[in-house]
This record gives C-alpha cells, structure tokens and sequence, in this order.
C-alpha cells in the first residue's frame, strides 16, 4: 500500500512539474462526502489541468476519511470500532461551456481501507477481535465545477464504485487556487 501510494505521489508530483500552467492553477481544499454504505465522511481533493495530454483534461484526486455506524457498545463491557477511509487519483474532462458552471465527467481508481476492532468479553473465543483489508476498484462519475468569487471554486459531483469501495458517493468542496505565477 505505501508503494502505490507513493507511486501516486511521484506521477502527480511529475504531472504537476511538467507544465507551468499547471502550475499556476492547481487547486486544492477540503470537502464532505456521503457514502451509501459508510455515510459522512470529511476530506481533501485537487485538480490540476494536464494540458499535455488534452486541455480539457485534469489530474484529480480526493483523500476522504468517513465516519461509518460501526462504533457501538455492546452492553457486558464489548464494543466495536470501524474506520474506512479512501484514496480517489483519477482524470478528468471538462465540458466547454459557456456559462458559470463547467459540468465535467471523471474516471479513476478507488483505494479503500477498512478496519474493525471488537473489543469485549468473548474476542478470543469467538476469534475476531480485529480485521482489516485494503481493496481497489474503479470510479466513474461526473459533477460540475463553479467559480465562487475571483479565486474560490467550488465542486459538486457524484460517483459509483466498482470494486474497492463498491457504493455511490456524493461529495461537494471548495477549492483555493495554488502555487504558479
């Protein structure tokens, strides 16, 4: 997992440093999700444009940590706790449009990671105490994006999951330009 993860790193860190107009229009900023299995969740997300590739077409990505209904107590001192969280690298392409809104259409990979951690009086016996797992799969999806004054953005867009994460997912941020001239 710290390889992919660093891999990802290393191909945006390149994107980015490949074009000074990408540059100058990175974005990033913090956001909200609903997940239709895990429910709210709170995170970062970025775009930035891949001229080389197409003009239309951005490096995104969004970094969501949810807040899943798992944590209970049992009663007669046993409790669960469950964390997931997802990476979301991808692509996507933007619409010409000539209005405030650019409605655009997204691709990528989805990285999941959960764990669940029983806590009580039969975890031995019973033989779980606690799990995790890391799965990948892919998102497909679409949104639209709108300038919110001279340098605020914001995003709203939906996606299914197959694989990884497997569910739909809304999520809605603001952006604030970076780096660049």
């Amino acid at each position: 997992m710290k390889r992919l993860v660093g891999t990802l790193m290393l191909a945006g860190a390149i994107a980015l440093g490949t074009s000074s107009e990408a540059q100058a229009q990175f974005t990033f900023g913090p956001g909200v999700a609903w997940h239709d299995d895990v429910d709210l969740g709170i995170g970062v997300w970025f775009a930035t444009p891949l001229p080389q590739l197409h003009e239309q077409v951005s490096l995104t990505g969004s970094f969501i940590y949810f807040f899943p209904d798992g944590g209970t107590d049992l009663g007669s001192g046993g409790s669960i706790d469950v964390s997931y969280w997802e990476l979301n690298p991808g692509l996507a392409y933007s619409f010409v449009a000539e209005g405030a809104i650019t409605p655009f259409v997204a691709a990528g990979l989805n990285i999941g990671r959960y764990s669940v951690d029983y806590d009580g009086p039969f975890d031995d016996l019973i033989g779980f105490g606690f799990s995790s797992g890391t799965e990948i799969g892919l998102n497909i999806g679409g949104g639209i994006r709108t300038m919110l004054g001279e340098s605020l953005t914001g995003v709203a867009a939906g996606r299914i999951e197959l694989g990884g994460g497997e569910g739909f997912v809304i999520e809605a941020g603001i952006g604030f330009p970076m780096g660049g001239s």
